[in-house]
């Protein structure tokens, strides 16, 4: 399956802001493709903390970064919204990647620094700012560096883009985005996920 998926093209958002594998659709969306329901299915399990899936994941992104990445010096996965978490898979594959010597990560570079339920959990859009929880540590190490930021789902881009700016305001030399899915509109609405 890694293969189908990765022929199946990366794809691009915002004019090469950011890039995802493929569409992510809630569960809450009925979709007539089943090859997206898949999809979704394992981005599901990767979220829960599956570790055949974040295996099947962290294989894929590696091919991914070493075929399209390669100048890249540091991945960066964005923090979960909340300690309700019981893994961090984005972690968990950004340490695999540097393991195999494929790209610097810096542990906790990025933190959330307090937590609330996701929307997942709770059923409806969380009031609570998650952009307001995050903090981009002072460290050098960013300074004049290409930086992937990792997360495993992108919706509104929000969060992306305010860590993106944090870390150019730091001294990164540039800052894109991999994430795993880019989440479906629903008759003009967007559903709910717990990244954004």
């Amino acid at each position: 399956m890694q293969s189908r998926i990765l022929k199946n093209n990366i794809n691009v958002g915002e004019n090469g802001e950011y890039f995802y594998i493929r569409n992510y659709i809630p569960k809450n969306i009925k979709n007539p493709l089943p090859s997206l329901d898949e999809y979704s299915e394992l981005i599901l399990r990767y979220k829960k903390g599956d570790y055949k899936i974040i295996s099947f994941f962290a294989g894929l992104l590696s091919n991914i970064i070493y075929y399209y990445f390669y100048p890249y010096d540091l991945i960066l996965p964005v923090p979960p919204s909340s300690s309700y978490l019981d893994s961090y898979p984005n972690s968990i594959v950004c340490s695999y990647l540097t393991k195999m010597g494929l790209i610097g990560y810096l542990k906790d570079g990025i933190i959330c620094v307090k937590g609330h339920k996701p929307n997942h959990i709770v059923g409806t859009k969380c009031k609570k700012s998650f952009i307001s929880s995050i903090l981009v540590k002072n460290k050098s190490e960013f300074k004049t560096k290409n930086i992937i930021l990792f997360d495993d789902i992108i919706t509104t881009g929000t969060t992306f883009r305010l860590i993106k700016q944090s870390l150019l305001k730091k001294g990164a030399n540039s800052v894109i985005g991999l994430f795993l899915g880019k989440t479906l509109f629903d008759s003009g609405r967007l559903q709910g996920d717990f990244n954004e």
